[in-house]
């Protein structure tokens, strides 16, 4: 009984992490740097910039700082670089890593428009907050549902041992 339980665990956590997305195959430097991106969140990245240019930092300052001080942002010091040389925006940003890119966008909004940039970016990372608290609620209900089956197997015969079959017994002396 114990053993059947513990191989109906077994196959719906092996069902649950083989449909889940990270359990997609990819080449060891991509995930040792997708490691590295993930621990850094893109929020905390968007409010320290925020944060910079509030102070009156410039743009190439800023991308300096964060490219200095925080590991997976290394690129951007290459970006403030580029910038202060007169290269295109756009190409300034070619070597910066996808999930950099919300940082990337907002300062070029500023840059063209003219528009706040501290508080586009504020607006950017509760965006990302709000997108990430959703994903989280996302997987958790998946993961409740996921669980009722494997639960339900386990509970069950203990249910019967333990409830139907002492009733069954108590009432066959009186039959």
């Amino acid at each position: 009984m114990i053993l059947l339980a513990l191989a109906v665990l077994a196959l719906a956590v092996g069902l649950w992490s083989a449909s889940s997305p990270q359990a997609e195959t990819k080449p060891k430097a991509a995930q040792g740097a997708n490691r590295e991106a993930s621990r850094v969140p893109i929020e905390l990245v968007l409010d320290l910039a925020a944060s910079l240019l509030a102070a009156g930092l410039p743009v190439t300052e800023v991308l300096d700082h964060l490219g200095r001080s925080i590991g997976p942002c290394r690129e951007l010091s290459t970006v403030a670089r580029c910038l202060e040389l007169g290269m295109d925006w756009e190409r300034c940003w070619e070597p910066v890593e996808p999930w950099l890119q919300p940082l990337a966008k907002a300062l070029h909004f500023a840059q063209r428009t003219g528009a706040p940039a501290g508080s586009l970016l504020h607006h950017q990372a509760q965006l990302r907050r709000g997108e990430r608290l959703a994903a989280v609620s996302e997987l958790g209900a998946q993961f409740a549902t996921r669980l009722v089956l494997p639960l339900g197997v386990c509970a069950l015969p203990s249910f019967i041992a333990l409830g139907v079959v002492p009733l069954i017994i108590a009432l066959l002396p009186s039959l």
